[in-house]
């Protein structure tokens, strides 16, 4: 003979709420199609000059005094952002 089983209230399971988490999505606009080509374009400028991907990371990243700021922040800003980051690793190059 079947025995129905039905769990008693205590034992029931509270229902857990869906966490959205997988759907949030970040606060910044997505960047534009000339950030994306600029971002590019540093990325490949300090992969040739440093040849090691952590030191152009690092480069990147790290605030530097001749640029009075982070060239990988300053690349992303503006063309001449850019074309000053790229000037750097040129004289940078001439120096080593």
């Amino acid at each position: 003979m079947p025995v129905d089983f039905e769990p008693k209230p205590s034992e029931q399971i509270p229902k857990r709420r869906r966490s959205m988490t997988f759907r949030r999505r970040s606060k910044s606009a997505p960047p534009t199609p000339d950030q994306s080509r600029r971002q590019s374009d540093v990325v490949q400028s300090a992969w040739r000059h440093f040849g090691q991907r952590e030191l152009a990371i690092a480069f990147l990243n790290t605030r530097h005094e001749a640029l009075e700021g982070q060239p990988l922040h300053l690349a992303i800003e503006s063309d001449h952002g850019l074309d000053r980051v790229e000037t750097l690793l040129r004289q940078l190059s001439l120096e080593a």
